[in-house]
């Protein structure tokens, strides 16, 4: 069930990238790398998800999502509004998620769960370290679990 759901999400982002030429939001380069153990974690889903603040802080989303893959050494640039050219992410609050999808890691790889806030600046370089934390013992067991309702399918 969640292949599906990170599938899903991999498709609707895909769709949301294409054919998207600017957009309300100013946006700024952001780039970075994805470590689990202390090592790259290749083929991962990036998402960055603009978030109120301030005043209005909450979970709502403000502005598009930008969204990446890692390459092989774990890296990824964020594109928001143009896939050929990653364009960044909007300047902001974000919250950040990452997926993985059919590949096993030792770490928490949940594209529903918050893996780290960032302040995306417009006049500075935005480069973030997203370090993965290591699974519990109740995520390998849902990990277990859902396994098992996959092979239902």
């Amino acid at each position: 069930m969640k292949t599906t759901y990170f599938a899903v999400m991999a498709v609707v982002a895909s769709v949301c990238l294409v054919g998207c030429g600017g957009g309300d939001f100013p946006t700024a380069k952001v780039t970075g790398t994805v470590l689990c153990d202390g090592k790259p974690v290749a083929g991962a889903m990036v998402f960055f998800e603009p978030v109120k603040a301030g005043e209005q802080e909450g979970s709502a989303l403000v502005g598009k999502q930008g969204f990446s893959y890692t390459n092989d050494n774990g890296e990824f640039e964020i594109a928001t509004y143009s896939e050929g050219e990653p364009d960044g992410a909007v300047v902001g609050p974000h919250r950040v998620r990452v997926g993985l999808l059919g590949k096993p890691c030792n770490c928490v790889t949940d594209s529903e769960r918050d893996v780290m806030d960032v302040e995306v600046k417009s006049s500075e370089d935005n480069v973030f370290e997203v370090v993965l934390p290591p699974k519990t013992a109740r995520d390998k067991q849902n990990d277990k679990k859902n396994a098992a309702n996959e092979e239902d399918f």
